[in-house]
C-alpha cells in the first residue's frame, strides 16, 4: 500500500512539472488536503493562485484553448456575467475538451506530448474571422476586384 502511494505521489510530481490550472494557467503543487469527510488525508495537485484541487493539462493545451476563447468570443457559459471568472471558466473548459481530444487521438500521454508540438503564434496572427453581415460585402469586394485584374489583363 505504502508503495503504490508513493508511486501515486511520484506521478502526480511529474505531472505537476508539465501541467498547468486548466483555469489560470498557473502552476501546480503537490499537497497534502485534509478532507473533513474522511479521517486519513489525501495527495492532490492543487492550484495555489485558484485555491482548486487541479489534475490540470499540459501547458500548451492551456496555451492553446485561451487563444482559441480570446480570438473567437467562445463562451459556454452565456448566462453568467461577462467576467474574470466567465474566462476562466471558458479557458477550462475548452482545455478540458482538447485534452480529451488530444487523448482520443493518441497524442498525449500520462506523461505528455507523444510527439514535438510547437505554438504557432505568428500563424494565429494569420488567421481572420469575419461575421455573416461581413461576408457579403467582402465577396463583392473580391469579385470587384477579380473583374478589374482581369480587364487589366486584356
Amino acid at each position: 500500500m505504502a508503495i503504490e502511494k508513493s508511486m501515486r505521489v511520484e506521478r502526480l510530481k511529474s505531472r505537476a512539472e508539465h501541467c498547468c490550472c486548466r483555469y489560470c494557467g498557473g502552476e501546480l503543487h503537490v499537497r497534502q488536503i485534509i478532507f473533513h469527510t474522511q479521517a486519513a488525508a489525501r495527495v492532490e495537485l492543487y492550484c495555489d493562485q485558484c485555491q482548486k484541487i487541479e489534475y490540470g493539462v499540459e501547458k500548451e493545451i492551456y496555451e492553446s484553448a485561451k487563444a482559441c476563447v480570446l480570438a473567437n468570443n467562445f463562451n459556454h457559459f452565456p448566462d453568467l456575467d461577462d467576467n474574470e471568472q466567465r474566462l476562466q471558466m471558458n479557458i477550462a473548459k475548452l482545455s478540458g475538451l482538447l485534452n480529451w481530444q488530444l487523448k482520443y487521438l493518441g497524442l498525449i500521454g500520462e506523461d505528455g506530448f507523444k510527439i514535438p508540438v510547437q505554438i504557432s503564434e505568428f500563424g494565429m496572427d494569420q488567421c481572420t474571422t469575419i461575421d455573416d453581415s461581413e461576408l457579403d460585402s467582402l465577396l463583392e469586394e473580391a469579385s470587384q476586384w477579380q473583374k478589374q485584374s482581369s480587364v487589366q489583363e486584356d
